[in-house]
């Protein structure tokens, strides 16, 4: 099973691929966040998902074409280029690490010692 960072991974490389934008959005979409459920994903992205999905269903299907490649069609090539982009940030934010929390503690006191310890005068009558 594929986690979500792999799904929106593999749609971003199939949006970096070759067609035109509208293609690549309805296959990026049919093949990997299609089945998708919005509660799997983090609090962050359900909105930005959400109005993806909605987007990509506005259009009821027609003829041979589905829900998501009726949408797609009617849509403007900037439209398309939108929610390319959204995809493309969504899986960026999947993909930043969390931040990473270092516990404090007191600094550690140094101090500043010469490069060569000087031999003392007494030692030093060779």
């Amino acid at each position: 099973m594929q986690t979500n960072l792999e799904r929106f991974r593999n749609a971003a490389l199939v949006l970096a691929g070759s067609g035109s934008v509208k293609q690549r959005l309805a296959l990026a979409f049919h093949g990997h966040l299609g089945t998708l459920a919005v509660d799997d994903l983090p609090r962050e992205l359900r909105e930005r998902f959400s109005a993806l999905a909605a987007a990509l269903h506005s259009t009821q299907r027609t003829g041979s074409l589905d829900s998501v490649s009726a949408s797609v069609l009617k849509m403007s090539e900037a439209q398309a280029c939108e929610h390319a982009q959204a995809i493309v940030l969504m899986f960026s934010s999947l993909h930043e690490a969390p931040p990473v929390v270092v516990a404090s503690r007191p600094a550690t006191l140094l101090r500043a010692v010469p490069d060569e310890p000087e031999i003392p005068a007494f030692l030093n009558r060779a």
